[in-house]
């Protein structure tokens, strides 16, 4: 991420100068500033059991802080993230959290320490100084897709909407399981972020590797319906040893850093430049608006009281209209979010439908096959319908997530362009009234990603912990097998209704906050622009009751206030310039 650094922390210089200016107290540069700062770049391994995923991991900070489990990691998410020391915080589904040391990592994200999840961990934490989660990576260690155990590939499916990058780590030997192969044809559409690590190659001589390579990559052509895969040979275990005993022999026989330098250029491509550009643009937007405010006071204060009046009525018929069309906006955009909302409730009452008729069915299935065999029928089938209600909600969760999400990062887009239209005609009026000139508006940039909507839904809500509980309170120990499978059939029904009636409300309270959301935005940047345009139309007012040789200083102090936002202005420019030629 060198070249992403070094603009980061120029632009850096850049906001920080800004924000000392008088001019720019109220203009946000602050929020741009920590924008900048709080940049993270969500990186995803996934693989199956042993194939060295948390090695890789390790590999990448240059230190053995994950372990390196001998058995299936639990559904336990691990987030890496830069700290200037290590930290590990454990969060725990009922909400709680602990502080734990490194060695206590295996009991709770192992299988051997924590099995099936017991302890109720819902992710760990880790923060590490590392040079590598410095420059904005957070890697996300999921468990093993296709291990034995069937919750650990559901959590490894959740988290591939949220991120900016993934990488899918394989071995030399064995090939691709079937259950690899399968779970590539479900991520299809998230091949163009998508890494391959062919690990392990130093098991193997070199014709070998090079066979695994073709083999691989046929598979996963195949798997992926492309032409093209990228493959990144290494062996993350020489690459860990290379770099945590400074052996540069090791780490480069590795071929770590190839892969390394490919996946930084992308993210710095592909979200990295974004960044840097929506944040430059939101400080030309507030220095447009400095200047506006600044060169309305030093027009109007060398106006006549009573033409000044005139052009301050003609502002506020013309601001009048402006204010009529962002209300519209508004209007639009509630439309939107109520068209959004009448979406949603239509897909959870088909899902509730065929849901419904769907577990009713395979509940009676189930209870015919082990009412042959079973010890505890009434347990076992309690657990099977829980496990069931957990599938199906959990799944049909995540694709609903994924396509609001993708409609609401729609939708912040046209309205943030309506919004940035009606800014434009409200600075290019005022030039046009107080007769100056003015360089073309800024548009503040839009940076919304459908993963960031995906964040605002991702919390599970409580629903399903209290579906367990009523499950396993379900059926009264006396009924008969007849009445067990009656009662068991009732219950789909009620606790599907039930379960949609918490996720239709939690969808519903999320989707009306993130419309809040927008609208307390971008209203406050019209809002912001109008109230700088009065201030200085007031502070010209007062000019005219002021002495002339006051009223000569003011506009000297104006002067030189205007040539230093001009100079703050074309080092901006240039910094856009530079980030405009490190993309190509």
């Amino acid at each position: 991420m060198g070249v992403y650094r070094e603009l980061q922390e120029a632009l850096e210089n850049q906001l920080s100068h800004l924000a000392a200016l008088p001019e720019m107290k109220g203009a946000h540069i602050s929020g741009l500033l920590e924008k900048l700062q709080q940049n993270r770049f969500h990186l995803v391994v996934l693989g199956a059991f042993k194939r060295g995923k948390s090695t890789l991991i390790n590999a990448l900070l240059g230190e053995a802080v994950l372990p390196t489990a001998v058995v299936p990691l639990t559904s336990v998410v691990t987030i890496l993230g830069y700290g200037e020391k290590l930290d590990i915080e454990v969060h725990f589904q009922n909400g709680q959290r602990r502080r734990i040391t490194q060695p206590e990592l295996v009991e709770y994200i192992t299988e051997k320490g924590n099995p099936r999840n017991r302890k109720g961990v819902r992710e760990v934490e880790i923060a590490f100084p590392s040079e590598y989660l410095r420059d904005g990576v957070r890697i996300i260690d999921t468990p093993g897709v296709g291990s034995v155990y069937s919750h650990n590939t559901e959590v490894a499916y959740n988290y591939l909407p949220q991120v900016d990058a993934a990488v899918f780590v394989v071995t030399v030997d064995p090939p691709l399981s079937a259950a690899e192969q399968e779970f590539l044809k479900d991520i299809r559409e998230y091949v163009h972020k998508l890494f391959f690590v062919l690990n392990k190659i130093d098991y193997v001589e070199e014709p070998e590797r090079q066979e695994a390579l073709e083999f691989t990559s046929q598979v996963l052509q195949a798997n992926l319906a492309t032409e093209r895969v990228m493959i990144f040979p290494m062996s993350a275990k020489l690459a860990l040893e290379g770099k945590h005993n400074g052996k540069g022999d090791l780490l480069k026989a590795s071929l770590l850093p190839q892969f390394e330098e490919h996946l930084r250029q992308f993210l710095y491509q592909d979200k990295g430049r974004v960044l840097l550009t929506s944040c430059l643009s939101g400080a030309l937007k507030a220095l447009t608006d400095s200047t506006l405010a600044l060169k309305v006071e030093r027009q109007a204060s060398a106006l006549p009281l009573k033409e000044l009046e005139e052009k301050i009525s003609r502002f506020d018929m013309e601001l009048q209209g402006l204010e009529k069309e962002r209300e519209m906006s508004l209007l639009l955009l509630e439309g939107r979010i109520k068209g959004l909302l009448t979406a949603l409730d239509a897909d959870l009452d088909g899902f509730k439908r065929e849901t419904t008729a769907r577990l009713r069915r395979e509940v009676e299935d189930a209870f015919h096959q082990k009412s042959r065999s079973a010890l505890d029928l009434r347990k076992e089938m309690e657990a099977f319908l829980f496990a069931a209600l957990r599938d199906v909600f959990t799944v049909w969760r995540r694709q609903e997530i994924e396509k609001l999400s993708q409609k609401l990062a729609d939708t912040h887009q046209d309205f943030a362009n309506r919004i940035n239209t009606i800014l434009e005609r409200l600075t290019q009026l005022t030039a046009r009234i107080f007769d100056f000139s003015l360089r073309g508006f800024e548009a503040e940039t839009t940076f919304i990603e459908k993963s960031q909507f995906w964040f605002k839904f991702k919390e599970e809500p409580v629903g399903l912990e209290i579906l367990q509980m009523t499950v396993t309170s379900l059926l009264p120990r006396a009924l008969t097998k007849g009445l067990v499978l009656k009662k068991l059939l009732e219950n789909v029904t009620e606790l599907v209704d039930k379960h949609c009636g918490r996720l239709r409300y939690d969808f519903h309270l999320r989707l009306g906050e993130i419309a809040r959301e927008f609208r307390q935005t971008w209203v406050a940047k019209m809002d912001d622009t109008t109230q700088s345009i009065r201030q200085a139309l007031e502070r010209a007012r007062t000019q005219k009751q002021a002495s002339a040789m006051t009223t000569a200083a003011r506009t000297g102090e104006l002067d030189q206030r205007l040539a230093a936002i001009l100079q703050a202005e074309a080092e901006l420019l240039a910094l856009k310039a530079r980030i405009a030629v490190s993309g190509d």
